[in-house]
């Protein structure tokens, strides 16, 4: 992932997604990170499901020497080979995508990951591609 303009950051800050979106809890992680997934914003194509994932860790997060304690994601999950991507990352101040934003990561290229069974990207991948079918 990369890093984008200062002027797509500001109008990000103006006009944050994640305010108008509504989180559907999913699952919380040993280490007690928090998964939630905005319903409205899935929208699927065949086996193909683009969503919105928001990520609260509690504990705080370090990446880039930046402290964040939430991320939003939009993500892709190909529901018939168990595998997902992350086209763009946003890193917030504070927990439920509250405060500043503190870093925006489009992807380069598209990237899959392949989901392991018993996972938290497993429990996610369930949730998106059979619950909300």
């Amino acid at each position: 992932m990369h890093r984008c303009s200062v002027a797509l950051l500001h109008a990000l800050t103006i006009s944050s997604p994640a305010q108008a979106q509504l989180w559907d809890y999913i699952v919380t992680s040993e280490s007690g990170n928090s998964y939630y997934i905005d319903p409205l914003s899935i929208q699927r194509k065949g086996s193909i499901v683009n969503y919105i994932q928001l990520i609260n860790y509690p504990q705080g997060t370090d990446i880039s020497d930046k402290g964040m304690l939430s991320f939003v994601q939009f993500k892709t999950n190909d529901c018939a080979h168990r595998r997902f991507n992350i086209s763009c990352l946003i890193g917030y101040e504070y927990e439920n995508a509250k405060g500043s934003v503190v870093t925006v990561e489009f992807a380069k290229e598209e990237k899959w990951l392949t989901i392991n069974p018993k996972k938290i990207a497993d429990i996610i991948h369930q949730e998106v591609c059979h619950k909300f079918h």
